[in-house]
This record gives C-alpha cells, structure tokens and sequence, in this order.
C-alpha cells in the first residue's frame, strides 16, 4: 500500500508461513477460496505493529484483550518500536516482570531476537525506587542521601551501557523495582542532594557499593586485581545487620544426626551428659534442621526434622547468619574437588586432604587459596565466592570437619586429618581400640566440643556481602547513626573524591 512518508498504513495479513513452499501452497488455497484477490507478499525487513485482540482463558468473564506483535527489522532486531504512556499519575504494570508497577513510558521493541522492555522516565523518580528498592524506608536520612549520590553518578558513569538502555534493573548494575517499591523518604533523599554526584580529576567516578563490608572495605587489587586510587581499604560500622539475630543451636541427635535448630524451638532440659554438655528437647513439631544457621530451602535445606519432645544435645551455637556474619556448608570435599579441579594448573586425581587459604589483602579477604598444596588460579580473588557455591564475600575462614590436632604425653603433638589412620582409644585397663565411627566428638581444654568427620567436609565462616569495594549500605546507616552527614560518609567510602552539582 503506498501512502505518504510518515502516515499509518493498514494491511490485512492472511497467512504465514516458515518457508517459500509453504507460502505458495496458502496463497493457491487462498486465491481458491476468493478467486480475484491480489495478494501481495510483506517485506520481512519492513517495520510493522499489529494489534489483535484474544480471549483470555484465564478470566472470569473471558473478556477480549488486545495483543500487540512487532515486526521487521533485521538480525533479530526490529526497527518498530510501541511506546506505552499511562495517563498522568498512572503507572503501567508488567505482568512478566513480577507484576511490577512503573512509571514513565515503556518502550517495546525487539532485540537480538528477544522482546526488549524499556522504562523510560525522569532521573529523580528513577532513583526514588533505586534508593527504595536497595534500602529500607526506616533508615536514616543521610544514609539515604549517600545512595542518592552514588546512584546517581553510577547511571550517569554508564551511559548507553546496553545499546538501548541505559542500566538494567537488577543488582548486576543497581536494583530498580518500579513504582511500587518506593517510600517518601527515598524521593525526599534525592531531592535534597539534586544534581549532585562524585567526581575525581579524570571525571565522574564508578561509584560500586553493596550491602555489607564484614567491617572492612576492600582495597580494589583484593576483589577484581586491578589498581583504583579510590577504592582503599578503611573500616566500616556494618554490625547492625545481626542486631537481633537469634542464636541456633547446633545439636546432634542419639542416632548421631547433626545440624542447626533455632533457639526458638528448643528448651534446656537442665540435664547434662557425661562430658558436660546439655540436653535439650524439642518444643515443636515438624521442626527443620538445617546444616547451616539460616533459613533457605534452595541453598540450605533441612536435613531431617525433629518433634516435640525429642531429646539431643547441644554441643555449639551460632547467631542466625546475615549479611554481616554467615556461615555457609559444610561442603563435601568430593564435591569440591570437581569445582576446584577447574582453576588448577594439574587437576586433582585423588582426594581433596587439604583446602587453605595461602594469602590475605589488607582488609583480611582471601586472595589465595591452595588444595592439596597446589596454588588456586580463579579469573579474579572474588571470583572464589562464585567457585564455593557463592559465598556471600571472600572475608571468610575455613573449618575442615576431618581435621584436629592431638596433644599426647610428653607434648606430642599429631595432626589428623580424614585421610589419616586411624585412632586408638585407650580406656583405664583396657587394651586400646580403633575408633570406627564416621562421626566423633572431640572435647578441648575449655571443653568445648567438636564435630569430626571421617569423609572430611568444610565449613566457611565469614563477614559481610558482596565484592567490598567502595559503599557498604549497612556501614553507611552505621556511620549515619553515628553522625556523619552523606557527604562524610562518601567520602570516607570513596577516598579523595569531590561531591559536585553536574
């Protein structure tokens, strides 16, 4: 249909087809259907919108409801686009997004094959849900005004980072949750600081932050390997994320079953074993037992249950693990072993004996590792976080279960490890016997107890969550609290910078 450039064409589409053959046997049955018709073959490359409207199945009523399908273009992309605009104070919902809320307009197009599904609106209601969706709406002012700031200069340092969109919306750039996640005060933050963003002598300045530094930002060769100038090292206030933490208890049953139970959930019996450690019993039913201290029944299922009434010991706890403090595994060494395997130079042929940490950076994060004695060589330090099963930040220790040190007579000292023989115990005038248990309990000098495991597992005890270069979130509220203003915080976060109006 010829019209003039720019006005709307209307067609009406009458077949599809995936190859030329096919195409031909439509149009034969066509033109058999309605002898006369021309029919006229639709430019692949030419743009189009179509709009169709389907029943929902889904509905009550099975009301109509308009589709819309874009076409043309070439390489998977296409050069229609649909631009979607509420009316005022409206917001436009997307279904396939979690149902979230936006405001602005949305832009529809296609992609490198793929549906592409822009928000596009001004920079200050942008981030009023960025603020919103990374913090929480009882934190302090200054907090908030920090991650304005550092929002802000972050979108702004991008640019077109995606070829048609500035930033995406999760946490690989900066999380955005749309309308709905918003709270006053985040808008009342970005007003306040209007404009303003961090800057060094070669420009704006890539402002990285993340939930929790473990007390300690990272120094920038520690994480990824290269040199920042403004990336440094310093302490940061983060232990407000486990106030209020309940403890768990880790417990082994009479049939040796071991794991954590929170405190919640178990009553002191006040009775003791012959080792001095108490017996608990179970105040619930169906209640799960975990290996780690945390609920996530992805990563950290129950291992078993117990009910009310049943009987253990107790014989360690732990505060339930948050982004300051965590505990994650254990972890069977032959499951590692394949994942470790990857980043050595001579793959491991038998057991994994050994996993240790062979250096530290200056904020204690690890930045070397060993296995078996053999040198761990990941893309990066932090990519170790991935390597063992992401581990929420690389300031962590590590506990292997089949490993402990004996002190015997005369100051002897052995080290054991699974792949050790066996011990023997001797009782008063009785001949010593090999221990054969998978699991034992070994007591130290401040009786505390314990859990040694024959098939040698590890546990990794850590602080904080994420890379740790530059803005702790939860070290800013920290240092909110302690009365610093948003620009002392940025500034001890982002060392050397300046704080300007763009």
């Amino acid at each position: 249909m010829n019209t003039a450039a720019g006005a709307p064409a209307y067609a009406v589409f009458v077949s599809a087809a995936t190859t030329s053959a096919e195409l031909s046997t439509a149009k034969q049955k066509i033109n058999a259907a309605i002898p006369g018709l021309v029919l006229q073959p639709v430019d692949s490359a030419a743009a189009y919108i179509m709009k169709r409207s389907q029943i929902d199945m889904e509905s009550e009523t099975l009301a109509a409801v308009p589709y819309f399908m874009l076409g043309g273009g070439t390489e998977g992309n296409s050069s229609s686009k649909l631009l979607v605009t509420p009316q005022l104070s409206d917001t436009v919902s997307v279904r396939e997004r979690f149902e979230r809320s936006y405001k602005g307009s949305l832009e529809i197009s296609r992609f490198n094959s793929k549906l592409a599904v822009i928000n596009e609106l001004p920079m200050d209601q942008y981030l009023a849900s960025v603020i919103s969706s990374e913090l929480n709406k009882d934190w302090p002012v200054e907090a908030l005004k920090a991650q304005a700031v550092a929002a802000r200069t972050y979108v702004l340092k991008q640019g077109v980072k995606y070829q048609i969109a500035d930033v995406s919306d999760s946490t690989v750039d900066q999380a955005y949750h749309g309308a709905g996640a918003e709270f006053p005060a985040a808008l009342t933050a970005v007003q306040a600081t209007q404009g303003e963003v961090l800057k060094d002598k070669n420009g704006l300045i890539s402002p990285l932050f993340y939930s929790n530094a473990g007390g300690m930002t990272a120094e920038s060769t520690e994480v990824w390997g290269n040199k920042v100038a403004y990336l440094q090292s310093v302490p940061s206030p983060d232990e407000g994320a486990e106030k209020g933490k309940a403890p768990w208890y880790r417990i082994v049953l009479p049939n040796g079953q071991t794991g954590y139970i929170h405190s919640s959930y178990a009553r002191d019996t006040g009775e003791k074993n012959a080792a001095g450690l108490p017996y608990y019993v179970s105040t619930g039913t169906g209640v799960s037992v975990r290996p780690a201290p945390f609920v996530d029944n992805a990563s950290n299922p129950a291992t078993f249950k117990v009910d009310i009434g049943d009987r253990f010991i107790v014989f360690d706890q732990a505060i339930e693990s948050n982004a300051f403090s965590w505990i994650r595994g254990p972890y069977d060494a032959d499951k590692l072993k394949d994942k470790v395997n990857t980043v050595l130079s001579q793959p491991i042929a038998g057991a994994l004996d050994k996993l240790e940490i062979s250096q530290r950076g200056q904020s204690g994060r690890v930045t070397e590792m060993k296995a078996n004695g053999q040198v761990m060589k990941p893309a990066n330090p932090d990519a170790l976080r991935t390597l063992f099963n992401g581990l929420p930040s690389t300031r962590f220790d590590i506990e292997e279960t089949g490993r402990y040190t004996i002190l015997g007579a005369d100051n002897t000292v052995r080290s054991q490890s699974a792949a050790s023989p066996a011990v023997y115990v001797a009782a008063g005038g009785s001949e010593p016997q090999a221990v054969s248990a998978s699991q034992l309990f070994i007591l130290n000098g401040d009786n505390k107890a314990k859990l040694v495991d024959k098939k040698n597992q590890y546990i990794f005890r850590g602080t904080g969550y994420g890379h740790g270069l530059g803005m702790s979130q939860w070290g800013a509220r920290g240092y909110a609290e302690l009365g610093y203003d948003y620009k002392k915080i940025l500034q001890t976060y982002y060392v050397g910078v300046s704080i300007t109006k763009e």
